[in-house]
């Protein structure tokens, strides 16, 4: 197997656990930051909602909160959000400081939803074409995993209706069979479980796993059931721009992921790759 090294090739970052799956017949996408760029934008929207809430403390500065933010978002990134504004409201309440979680949630979602409904605007009418808003590369691999007889999923801990909705727009369902999930409930919702379920189903098992994500969540879920994960660090300011987030690596990384990419270039080296040919 020729391993790639040059950033020109593949740009990927193989960790000690990373080894191929010939058996591969399951590959699963996150989807916000993973396949879509739609809401590309959204952790300086969350800095811009929890960072003046925040009280600081002795010695501390805006920046540690800014940090913190960071951290803690990735760290929770996979997971439904209503999760994420719980744990927020606990901390600055921890602080001294005052939220209501439903309140957080209203404030962060009610931008990010216009902003994500002007794209939607756009793709209709045609004026942003569909692959503006995969992340690089997303399209050419999924076509490629099809070519080579693999299944594709979507999994997002995003609402399943939104998922949906948005998976439409950008022509990625047809790739799936039906198989894109978000969460219907969110205090219920596990990425493991709906693993398992579809596991179950076409009876195949973690050896022919694959995952493909951008958040703790997804690479946890996978890891428990013995697949292979790539962490995709997706730049959230330039779509293609081979940058990896650092923010995102150091989540991932503490997930235990197995490699480390910045998008899908080039689908067939990274298709070899994973299969070890």
């Amino acid at each position: 197997m020729r391993v790639p090294t040059a950033p020109s090739e593949l740009n990927i970052e193989l960790l000690p656990s990373f080894a191929p799956r010939p058996r591969a017949t399951h590959v699963v996408f996150d989807f916000d930051g993973t396949l879509s760029w739609i809401r590309h934008g959204w952790p300086e929207m969350m800095q811009i909602v929890m960072g003046p809430r925040f009280p600081l403390q002795v010695n501390e500065t805006a920046e540690d909160i800014r940090a913190h933010l960071f951290n803690e978002m990735y760290r929770f990134n996979g997971q439904p959000t209503p999760l994420f504004m719980a744990e927020m409201a606990r901390q600055i309440t921890e602080r001294g400081g005052k939220a209501d979680p439903n309140e957080l949630l209203t404030t962060f979602i009610t931008p990010l939803d216009e902003m994500a409904h002007e794209r939607h605007r756009q793709l209709r009418s045609g004026e942003t074409l569909p692959d503006e808003l995969i992340v690089h590369g997303g399209r050419a691999l999924l076509e490629h995993l099809h070519t080579r007889g693999l299944k594709t999923l979507i999994l997002s801990g995003n609402p399943h209706t939104q998922i949906s909705q948005e998976a439409e727009l950008l022509d990625l369902t047809r790739y799936c069979n039906d198989r894109v999930q978000g969460h219907v409930h969110a205090k219920d919702f596990s990425k493991q479980t709906v693993l398992e379920q579809w596991m179950a189903e076409d009876g195949f098992t973690g050896e022919n796993l694959i995952m493909f994500g951008d958040g703790a969540a997804e690479i946890k879920a996978t890891k428990n059931l013995h697949g292979l994960t790539l962490g995709v660090c997706t730049d959230e300011n330039t779509n293609g721009s081979g940058i990896i987030d650092r923010n995102k690596r150091s989540i991932l990384l503490a997930a235990d992921v197995d490699a480390l990419i910045a998008d899908f270039r080039n689908p067939e080296l990274l298709t070899d790759l994973m299969l070890g040919q």
